[in-house]
């Protein structure tokens, strides 16, 4: 019997930035929030409630919908004992999940060796993005990162097709001798077929979406 179950993908959205979170999960039933919000409290006739107690902001109609169909659940209250006044050690900490110690590993790249300790997926663990978050930093944890999907790959510089195939081509065969004549050269071997074989299934991916939208 064929299997059409697939695997879970956990999708981190981080926002960096200054986020108002009492407008956006807002309690618009709390005396506090009316008195002490005289000029910024969002005006209660056109928040999405939840509960009789918090609602969301009116501009997140979509996560509201989402949330009635059982999709979104609202998470409050999150933190850690002895929380750090200084906002760069905060974001230490959530980058790290270490509030105790200044962590060398983020939490995601954690997650990313357990879900694939023997890293048999080059894809594992792909950020879209400019650069690096630490919290997908780890030793031994390669990550994909796509600063601009289309032009994301190996040689994208040579537009005929034909060329870059042959070109590619050239590439892998460089790197695959070098697998088994030491660590160092294994590493750089495996870290240049990966890229290859990361760039097309990305690559793959993405038409494959845009065909079926």
């Amino acid at each position: 019997m064929t299997s059409t179950k697939k695997d879970p993908v956990l999708v981190v959205l981080q926002l960096s930035g200054g986020n108002d979170a009492l407008n956006t999960i807002i309690p618009y039933n709390d005396p506090l929030y009316l008195d002490n919000r005289p000029n910024v409290r969002i005006d209660l006739d056109n928040v999405l409630p939840i509960n009789d107690r918090v609602a969301f902001n009116p501009a997140m109609g979509p996560i509201k919908k989402l949330y009635d169909e059982g999709k979104v659940a609202v998470i409050q209250g999150i933190g850690y004992p002895t929380p750090s006044r200084s906002h760069f050690r905060s974001m230490d900490i959530w980058h790290t999940c270490e509030p105790e110690k200044v962590g060398d590993e983020g939490w995601l790249g954690r997650t990313i060796l357990d879900l694939d300790p023997h890293k048999e997926n080059v894809l594992t663990g792909v950020n879209f993005g400019r650069g690096l978050p630490r919290s997908l930093v780890a030793p031994g944890v390669p990550v994909a990162s796509v600063g601009n999907l289309d032009t994301y790959g190996v040689l994208t510089g040579i537009e005929v097709e034909e060329q870059r195939t042959k070109a590619l081509d050239v590439f892998s065969r460089v790197y695959s001798p070098m697998i088994g004549k030491g660590p160092v050269l294994d590493y750089l071997a495996q870290t240049g077929l990966d890229a290859l074989k990361g760039a097309d299934i990305l690559s793959s991916a993405a038409e494959k979406y845009s065909s079926t939208v």
